[in-house]
């Protein structure tokens, strides 16, 4: 009987490598066959094509390739008759492993797409049909599909979705929610960027975007690259020729003065404007709301480079369909885009944030705004700009990497220098964070995929591994965004430690005494808090005097109920200035509202003012007591005789009024029974200080990790698409400027059986990089990149035999450039000549 199995000798042979994931056959495997009595077998791939022959042998092998799906392979006579044949499923599954870093990076960029959801993905409902999707954005859609396209094969659902719902002008709408849309409805309603809703979703329109419709248009390119169904790209194509031309007829869009998009003032492409004195009054939304005739627009160079690239992609798919005039129409329209924004908005060394159309308009926001880089160059770069300004961007972030401010996580700033001014709390509170001053972890990904094309692989390199060590650092993600600067901490506060004694009425043990409850009203003996240092006690960097019932009469913490036995107020004297009040406490049988009871500031004159204490927030019970904010957290924590873990909590509350003297804090019991417990009070002449944590904020993680996955796959393994489906595939594998002698990529289009395989081994002693390659589509363009110290290539061989090649360089890197017809497995050897 004819039987095959793998070749255990030839599958998996990258050291360290983790055991495979997956049971089924995959390209490039090596099978072994046995129970032959011909004289040859035959091999054929899910599309019936041979890839496969070879004389038999006692035990035959080849290599798996060609299509997915069933395979093949019979047992031939002398003559070519079958005398037995036997089947085997071929599937590939994404995957890059190098048996080091990069395979640990895959792994963590993987598993950052799906943070929100097991398998990555989520679904909106409308009108009776469910339509799975990543981000239910748009823009964040699409940048997160970069990667998931890998995985998951629903992203044209998107498409289809927003497809159906296109208002007649040919916009498109930002996102799909299934909240309430009562504030959309209220602030965007009036101005017509409210859209169609059912009882399970609705549409909107962020007034100030002006990337959506060119959005539609890429995630309709990628999306068809992937599935390669022209009939599908067909039926869609019209809808993004309407979406482009919105833009360009839109008095709301598009600037009649400099013939560009256009927009009002943002933070590189996001929502919210800029809230000076140029900022007309609508009310509810305001810094979202638009209008042609009151808005101050200008022309912001990212939305430019997004719309000339969907030209382009609108021109192939029209291409592909066989209508040149279109095709021809918006091809030029992006070329003219191009050249206008250059003579606009180029520096020579990037792209200037943004021009203000009325050249009236000066606007004061603390930074000289024609310094500011902004992160739509790094993704400008992936737009099909000319290479020099793809060089003159890169080596603009390098040379910010040079001069980066403390603390930073890298330099892919969403904008730097950050606005001083005129983004509400973007420029208050929370400056070098999120879009203002904030790292855009899912910019580095642009930026290194656009490094390793244009010449700079060793910097994309860096950056993946530098992303790779975030991410093991901060919590097993790429983070959207990342602190901008991290300030050594200031110098500590001075402390005054208040002293208890004397409002001090609860015991902290079992004990009690005439008048003085036991700890917590102990209904059993060694229920209490005996084992807390008392005295001067410094818990989290702070004094507390800690009163100690053996001295006090029984008397070690201040406690208000309204149980029996309670005072339901203590007013404890002050008399001193804060900033900061810090209470060392806990509370018992605190109620399902989650108070535990409250603290009223009393200042000298007369004023006061008056915060809750809650469970979870400034304290929690004292079994057990688990709590960490950047205000509170457990002070002490050690054992009773009826419990492993007790203890109390620390928190800080920030004095409403700084500059007034405290003359006295009350505090006072919850209404629901709970008993509130005060151990320790400390003041502090100065804010609470909080570290700002590398991670910070804004839009999803798995955008970041999309992107970043991107610029694995095509940047490092160099896999990318000239046609779709692979049909035409293009290899640059980059792995010598990783330092990786030894890798294994397989790469597939989750929407279609479309994939590229190969193994790499480089061999700096015998000047060697062979490749063993595979795939779904009939030609690899090979565009290998050489070590740096090459002096030529001797000459390219294809199993066996030579072939034609060309040498190009790139900046200071230089590939060897040849094709190869990819019907079966092909194994390629590069020899070349010098030291690597």
């Amino acid at each position: 009987m004819l039987r095959i199995g793998l070749d255990n000798l030839a599958s998996d042979k990258i050291p360290n490598s983790p055991p495979r994931r997956h049971c089924f056959i995959r390209p490039l495997d090596r099978l072994v066959v046995t129970g032959i009595r011909g004289a040859s077998i035959s091999v054929r791939d899910g599309a019936d094509r041979e890839y496969a022959r070879t004389a038999a042998s006692p035990e035959p092998s080849f290599t798996v390739a060609g299509a997915l799906g069933p395979h093949t392979v019979s047992d031939l006579d002398t003559t070519g008759h079958e005398l037995a044949h036997t089947t085997f499923s071929v599937d590939a599954h994404t995957t890059v492993e190098d048996g080091g870093r990069f395979g640990d990076l895959f792994r963590l960029l993987d598993k950052g797409m799906c943070v929100y959801d097991p398998d990555g993905t989520g679904s909106v409902t409308w009108n009776g049909r469910t339509y799975r999707c990543f981000v239910s954005w748009l823009l964040d859609q699409f940048h997160t599909q970069k990667g998931m396209q890998y995985f998951e094969g629903c992203a044209a659902d998107m498409v289809d979705l927003f497809r159906e719902t296109q208002h007649p002008s040919g916009m498109i709408w930002s996102f799909v929610q299934q909240v309430d849309p009562a504030y959309f409805e209220t602030a965007y309603g009036p101005y017509g960027y409210f859209g169609p809703k059912s009882d399970t979703a609705f549409f909107a329109r962020q007034p100030s975007e002006n990337h959506v419709e060119y959005i539609y248009v890429n995630m309709l390119y990628l999306s068809w690259k992937a599935n390669g169904d022209d009939e599908w790209m067909q039926r869609t194509l019209d809808t993004a020729a309407r979406a482009l031309d919105y833009v360009a007829e839109s008095p709301a869009r598009w600037s009649q003065r400099f013939q560009l998009l256009k927009r009002p003032y943002t933070i590189d492409s996001w929502d919210f404007q800029v809230d000076d004195d140029y900022l007309p009054d609508f009310g509810i939304g305001r810094n979202m709301v638009i209008d042609p005739q009151k808005t101050k627009f200008g022309i912001f160079y990212g939305d430019n480079t997004g719309y000339a690239e969907a030209c382009d992609q609108l021109a192939e798919m029209m291409d592909r369909l066989g209508r040149s005039a279109g095709a021809d129409r918006y091809r030029t329209r992006g070329r003219e885009i191009r050249e206008r924004l250059n003579a606009l908005a180029w520096n020579g060394h990037f792209f200037t944030h943004f021009i203000e159309e009325d050249p009236a308009v000066h606007r004061d926001l603390g930074v000289d705004a024609s310094s500011q880089i902004s992160l739509s160059n790094t993704y400008s770069i992936n737009r099909g700009l000319p290479h020099d300004q793809c060089v003159a961007i890169i080596r603009t972030y390098l040379s910010l990497k040079d001069h980066l401010p403390i603390g930073s996580a890298g330099e892919w700033y969403a904008i730097y220098p950050p606005f001083q001014r005129g983004f509400s709390k973007h420029t208050e509170k929370e400056l070098w964070q999120y879009m203002n001053g904030g790292v855009a972890g899912h910019a580095a990904g642009e930026l290194a995929r656009g490094s390793f094309e244009h010449g700079f692989e060793h910097y994309g390199v860096d950056i993946l591994e530098r992303l790779l060590d975030l991410g093991k650092k901060h919590g097993g993600r790429i983070w959207f965004a990342y602190t901008g600067c991290i300030p050594p901490a200031p110098p500590g506060p001075r402390f005054t430690s208040i002293s208890l004694d004397d409002a001090a009425n609860m015991d902290l043990w079992d004990k009690g005494a005439e008048g003085v409850p036991e700890w917590m009203s102990a209904a059993q003996p060694g229920n209490d808090m005996r084992g807390i240092p008392t005295g001067l006690q410094t818990f989290a960097g702070i004094p507390f005097i800690i009163p100690d019932p053996e001295k006090n009469h029984r008397r070690g913490a201040a406690a208000v109920s309204r149980r029996p036995g309670y005072p339901q107020q203590i007013k404890i004297n002050i008399l001193d200035q804060a900033h900061t009040v810090y209470l060392l406490h806990t509370a018992g049988n605190i109620g399902s509202a989650g108070i535990a009871g409250a603290i009223t500031f009393e200042y000298d004159d007369g004023t006061q003012t008056t915060l809750y204490l809650v469970n979870g927030k400034h304290l929690g019970g004292w079994w057990f007591p688990q709590l960490k904010t950047d205000t509170s957290g457990v002070a002490w924590r050690g054992p009773s005789p009826r419990s492993t873990a007790v203890g109390v909590c620390w928190a800080a509350l920030e004095n409403p009024y700084p500059d007034r003297v405290i003359r006295s804090l009350s505090l006072e019991a919850a209404a629901d029974g709970a008993i509130y417990a005060l151990l320790g009070l400390a003041l502090a002449d100065k804010p609470h200080f909080v570290p700002p944590k590398v991670e910070s904020y804004g839009g999803p993680d798995n955008w970041a990790a999309g992107t970043a996955m991107a610029a694995l796959v095509e940047g490092l393994a160099g896999v990318r698409d000239q046609d779709t489906r692979y049909r035409e595939a293009r290899i640059a594998p980059r792995w010598i400027a990783a330092g990786v002698e030894n890798a294994e990529v397989r790469i597939r289009y989750a929407a279609s059986d479309g994939y590229v395989a190969y193994q790499y081994r480089h061999d700096p002693e015998a000047r060697q990089i062979t490749l063993s390659v595979a795939g779904s589509g009939d030609t690899t363009q090979c565009h290998i990149l050489l070590p740096s110290c090459v002096d030529g290539v001797s000459f390219v061989q294809v199993d066996g035999k030579p072939v034609r090649f060309d040498l190009s360089r790139v900046e200071n890197s230089f590939y060897v450039d040849f094709e190869v017809a990819i019907a079966g497995a092909r194994d390629i050897v590069i020899t070349y000549q010098g030291t690597a």
